[in-house]
């Protein structure tokens, strides 16, 4: 099984408030039946964000580019470059002009290809030319992570600076019932994200802790150690994890 990271989603107000414009692409697998239930999660938590949703083939099999239109208000993109318009370097756009590149779910067959560095489509050479954070959230049928030639196609994700892989879930085989393993939650993926965006480029210099804050005076009020973080709306049910 490959070796994968996880980082806690950020619940507070201020996280709340963050502006990103990402692109996340969706692959061909069961798990991505459940994108609108997710977008509707994501509006509500991170409602600055702008979303563009590239679909694969395979994955229009799995849902509607005209609910995903909607619920995001923006046009869905389809991995070709023969458009409306013509043929198209949609590639270069995708790679230029978001702040992040979301996968998910993400399919054998699309993390597998760009391990190899396939440039067959444009989604492919968009996450091959971008200098942003490019999110993974691999999705896997029964026994599949466990075999020798994926953990070797992530350990080359793994390898490449501004990639991350996020750490599947337990499901369920919908087909034979089998315990596997399956896309993360969209939180894991935006926390992932996140936490890719603020650290430092490599060869960049860390930014310096900041000061402690001054003690309190005495007498002052003082709040506990184990004092809550800021409430946001964030508790839902989310789908349960399952695969082909």
């Amino acid at each position: 099984m490959p070796e994968f990271g996880t980082i806690g989603f950020d619940k507070s107000e201020e996280a709340r408030s963050r502006r990103a414009k990402v692109f996340l692409v969706a692959t061909g697998t069961l798990s991505t039946a459940h994108l609108p239930f997710w977008l509707n999660w994501l509006s509500s938590n991170r409602p600055h964000y702008e979303v563009t949703i590239g679909l694969t083939d395979s994955a229009g099999k799995f849902v509607s580019a005209p609910a995903l239109a909607a619920i995001t208000g923006s046009p869905v993109v389809g991995n070709t470059w023969d458009t409306a318009d013509g043929l198209r370097p949609v590639h270069t756009r995708i790679a230029a002009d978001y702040d992040g590149l979301l996968v998910f779910p993400a399919s054998v067959a699309f993390t597998s290809a760009l391990a190899a560095a396939s440039g067959a489509s444009p989604f492919h050479l968009a996450a091959l030319g971008t200098a942003a954070p490019v999110v993974l959230a691999p999705t896997f049928p029964p026994r599949v992570a466990d075999n020798p030639l994926v953990a070797d196609v992530f350990r080359r994700l793994g390898s490449v600076p501004n990639y991350h892989v996020v750490e599947p879930r337990k499901g369920t085989s919908r087909s034979t019932g089998a315990e596997t393993d399956v896309t993360a939650p969209l939180w894991d993926v935006i926390a992932a994200f996140e936490a890719a965006r603020q650290a430092p480029a490599p060869g960049e210099a860390q930014a310096p802790a900041p000061a402690p804050a001054p003690a309190p005076a005495s007498g002052a009020a003082q709040a506990p150690d184990d004092a809550p973080a800021p409430a946001a709306d964030t508790t839902v049910t989310a789908p349960v994890p399952v695969s082909a």
